[in-house]
């Protein structure tokens, strides 16, 4: 998550433009190993191991090195080596963006090192995987209400974008909430509703073609145009993140609530209204992350 962060950092410090910094995220993501695969080529897990790993994930809110590592796949050496490499991913965005020329070492050195001063961020802190520090550049960037004690909106976000990063990528940017949608054509809403305890909507929204992207990212396979096929992956998708947001609420705040079956349907920008409108620029396409808790 620090890598999408420093992204944006980039931007508003004029380092290099909105295009540049896509760029550099797909460069990152088509050069860099995935965790798991790292994992694989090391020698460390099996394929078997790894499919074990991510199955447990979709029932389980845990980042994959500490799950490998609670499984027994993993030895505490290989874990702390992995993770060197996820919470240090925005150095990988630093070489990227130097190999591609939009920025000399030394410049980078010293944008790194303003980033990593400006968020107090630490070897450790990024090793240890600081929650609270997660939690803090996120209210800051989001600014999300903070009246209770429990905030269901930001910690829906929080782990929102954990999931898109362990289930569809890294090589996205993230943007500022809007107030409403762009007023696009052929647009699609895949959306779940939320009953109990809390009530609320949710819903990934975005440009069909992009959407079909999207699906393939998940499913780890070409979809082609077999729309029932992609549609059912793009509710998957929503139905695992607030599956896990629904454990996360019952084990941490002993809060009960109920999922709806998920729906598909296009829109238009004009009716929809979702108190939070997250946008999330991948390299393949905008998608629009929207609830209301």
């Amino acid at each position: 998550m620090l890598t999408q962060f420093f992204g944006n950092y980039l931007l508003e410090k004029n380092i290099i433009d909105s295009d540049q910094l896509l760029k550099a995220l797909s460069h990152k993501h088509d050069t860099n190993q995935s965790l798991d695969s790292l994992a694989l080529s090391s020698g460390y897990m099996t394929q078997d191991e790894i499919e074990d790993v991510h199955n447990m994930q979709t029932v389980k809110d845990e980042e994959f090195v500490r799950l490998a590592l609670h499984m027994g796949y993993l030895t505490i050496s290989q874990a702390s080596e992995l993770e060197e490499a996820q919470h240090f991913g925005y150095l990988l965005l630093g070489r990227a963006i130097i190999e591609l020329g939009y920025s000399t070492q030394e410049e980078m050195s010293k944008i790194i090192a303003d980033y990593e001063f400006d968020y107090q961020l630490s070897f450790s802190n990024c090793l240890n995987f600081d929650n609270e520090k997660i939690e803090e550049i996120v209210q800051n960037y989001y600014q999300f209400a903070e009246d209770d004690a429990v905030n269901p909106a930001k910690e829906y976000a929080i782990l929102l974008i954990h999931n898109l990063i362990r289930f569809i990528g890294d090589d996205f940017r993230l943007s500022g909430r809007l107030d409403k949608l762009p007023d696009l054509p052929d647009m699609q809403e895949a959306t779940q509703g939320i009953s109990g305890a809390l009530t609320g909507e949710t819903a990934i929204i975005g440009y069909k073609n992009f959407l079909e992207l999207f699906s393939n990212r998940y499913s780890c396979e070409a979809l082609g145009n077999e729309e029932e096929y992609i549609v059912a992956a793009l509710q998957d998708f929503l139905n695992l993140h607030n599956g896990l947001f629904c454990v996360n609420l019952s084990s941490k705040h002993d809060i009960e609530i109920e999922l709806s079956p998920t729906d598909m349907q296009s829109i238009k920008a004009e009716d929809v209204s979702y108190k939070y409108i997250l946008p999330v620029e991948f390299t393949f396409g905008t998608i629009y992350l929207c609830f209301t808790i």
